[in-house]
């Protein structure tokens, strides 16, 4: 357990939609992307790779980027394209501040990811990709475009001997789905493979197809002849698919006269337990063993409970119980410190204060010798330090040891040990130093 992904209730809304559609709102998340995807994988200066959701890929230039690409792109006569470096260039001319970010290799990035999303091909822009581009056209033109370029979906593919399926294009949504469910891609591209086996014919069955429907479905569906392997592979799977069932049950009855557990079974006051007869003396029900117990008993039976060893138990509810509260410690003011103390602290303080340490810094060398030795000679230290929000303050304390850059020393102020990180000691001064 603990945390995970999982996708939102947009995943559904979006497989709904056509496939034009689906492209236009990638494409517009992409433009709109502030960070760099291309970097995924790579490594950075300290020799780690970047994750997906590092944020060492956040920039919100990237946007401005693809824009100034896509538009000096746009700007050529139809089907002329660039290469990476020829782009470079020209963007550098538009955009000479911007020239670091501008060279060939991110360039070439920019070029990638856009070719993917069809937004670019050969390194011209595609006539989708000027649409989308045309804010003052709409989505609507945008997505015509992508929907001219795109192939029509089929409704058809092609059953080979090795048990495979060629689809030679995009299927139809809804057959595309059955397909998926009677066989595994096996490899994507533009032409789909599908491979059926006894697993996925199985898988199939699980769901609830019948044997009927797959071999009615390759024989309409498939361009060439079923192979006979694959029919008799459908009718063995389907043979044995099911021989055992599983199911889920709350309770059972059982009972050693079968026209007694009929009677019972045959009762109005049981009907709303759901018992249902699996042999002549067993019968089940979804609803707890409690409900059935009184709900024989209402019937004028009398049940008894057993356990998983046939012994009879006692299933009588019992009273609720809650948890005592926790009782709190009575308070306890803190000890009020003696009036030797409080002159000690005061002397110090006031020799502190007046001090010209306040803006000194002391190296953490020799800091950490400072700590050390008043460590071992239990020495009592007046230092300044800086806390995590970077606020000033004195603080007296006896130092007992150091350990991994943290110093472990009684604080006066609060009565109680502390630890200190030594790289944020400013200053050291010996409580007794006149």
């Amino acid at each position: 357990d603990g945390p995970y992904w999982a996708p939102t209730l947009a995943t559904d809304r979006f497989a709904a939609l056509s496939p034009a559609e689906r492209w236009h709102q990638l494409a517009e998340a992409w433009l709109g992307l502030p960070g760099r995807p291309a970097l995924i994988g790579t490594r950075g200066p300290d020799a780690k790779p970047y994750g997906a959701l590092s944020t060492s890929l956040y920039s919100t230039a990237a946007p401005l980027d693809r824009q100034l690409l896509l538009g000096m792109l746009s700007e050529l006569p139809a089907g002329a394209g660039v290469d990476p470096a020829e782009a470079s260039a020209a963007l550098v001319w538009r955009r000479p501040r911007w020239a670091r970010r501008l060279q060939p290799g991110p360039v070439g990035d920019l070029l990638s990811e856009s070719h993917a999303l069809g937004l670019v091909g050969r390194g011209a822009i595609s006539t989708p990709g000027r649409a989308l581009l045309d804010g003052d056209a709409g989505p609507r033109v945008a997505v015509e475009a992508m929907a001219r370029a795109l192939p029509e979906p089929i409704d058809h593919f092609l059953v080979q001997a090795d048990l495979t399926v060629v689809v030679p294009g995009p299927l139809q949504r809804d057959l595309a789905d059955q397909l998926a469910t009677v066989a595994t891609v096996e490899s994507a591209g533009a032409a789909m493979v599908y491979r059926i086996s006894e697993q996925s014919i199985r898988r199939a069955l699980d769901i609830g197809t019948t044997r009927d429907w797959m071999q009615r479905f390759f024989t309409q569906h498939s361009k060439t002849p079923v192979p006979q392997g694959l029919t008799y592979l459908i009718d063995d799977v389907a043979r044995r698919h099911g021989q055992l069932r599983i199911g889920m049950a709350a309770s059972f009855v059982r009972c050693e006269d079968p026209a007694l557990l009929a009677q019972a079974l045959a009762a109005p006051a049981v009907e709303g337990v759901q018992l249902r007869a699996l042999a002549p003396t067993v019968a089940v029900s979804p609803v707890p063993i409690a409900e059935v117990l009184a709900a024989l008993r209402t019937a004028g039976f009398a049940p008894a409970a057993e356990d998983s060893s046939g012994s009879i138990v006692d299933v009588r509810p019992r009273g609720a119980r809650v948890a005592a509260p926790q009782q709190r410690r009575p308070y306890r003011p803190a000890p009020r410190p003696s009036a030797e103390t409080l002159d000690a602290v005061v002397s110090v303080l006031r020799k502190v204060t007046a001090a010209p340490f306040g803006n000194i810094r002391v190296d953490p060398a020799v800091a950490m010798s400072l700590l050390q030795r008043a460590a071992k000679d239990q020495e009592t230290l007046v230092i300044g330090y800086l806390d995590a929000a970077g606020v000033a303050t004195q603080r007296v304390v006896s130092p007992i040891t150091i350990r991994g850059g943290q110093l472990v020393a009684f604080d006066s102020a609060s009565g109680r040990l502390r630890d200190f990180a030594v790289h944020r000691i400013t200053s050291v001064v010996s409580a007794q130093d006149r």
